[in-house]
């Protein structure tokens, strides 16, 4: 498995707030990719990319809430 963490500067976080924080890749050499962007602030947009072609999102604001959740299918 490999994990790359890169720092951002400031883009738009979900809380509609603009935000530095950190983009964290993992990947598990057979399909499996995680995507997590935790902000500064606390929000978090994580995806998942599954060896099937299945992809599950999830926003979160940073005060808790769930802005997205959702999945969708692949083949």
């Amino acid at each position: 498995m490999t994990s790359t963490i890169t720092r951002f500067d400031v883009k738009l976080a979900p809380c509609g707030q603009h935000q530095s924080g950190a983009t964290e890749v993992d990947e598990d050499k057979q399909g499996l990719i995680t995507e997590n962007v935790r902000y500064d602030c606390g929000c978090l947009t994580a995806k998942e990319e599954y060896h099937d072609g299945s992809v599950h999102m999830m926003v979160v604001h940073h005060k808790g809430k769930v802005l997205v959740d959702q999945e969708l299918r692949g083949e």
